[in-house]
């Protein structure tokens, strides 16, 4: 294997005596420069519309709902903890608790 670092390629001589060569960058460094933010997310929203993602757009959904619905269960129960600790919670018993000498 030799690196063509002007060209930023790999190069390997396969088993059989061919050149196989790979270049040095997953992404194409020159072409993401030339696309601006807005235009990358307006193209990454056409996919999205399309269903051209890597994850379909029911797998999205379904994890949206998820995450709200843990959203919403985890605020119920911090609200009830502290509306138990408010109206029931003695602050002499909580600093024992918490370790304080009265």
């Amino acid at each position: 294997m030799t690196q063509d670092r002007k060209n930023n390629l790999t190069r390997a001589r396969l088993i059989d005596g061919s050149i196989d060569t790979a270049s040095n960058f997953l992404v194409s460094l020159n072409a993401m420069a030339a696309v601006t933010p807005a235009e990358r997310l307006s193209k990454v929203a056409g996919d999205y519309s399309a269903d051209r993602l890597s994850v379909s757009r029911s797998e999205i959904r379904f994890m949206a709902k998820l995450s709200a619905a843990w959203g919403v269960a985890s605020l119920a129960f911090i609200g009830g903890m502290s509306w138990v600790i408010y109206n029931y919670g003695d602050p002499a018993m909580l600093m024992q608790v918490m370790g304080t000498p009265l």
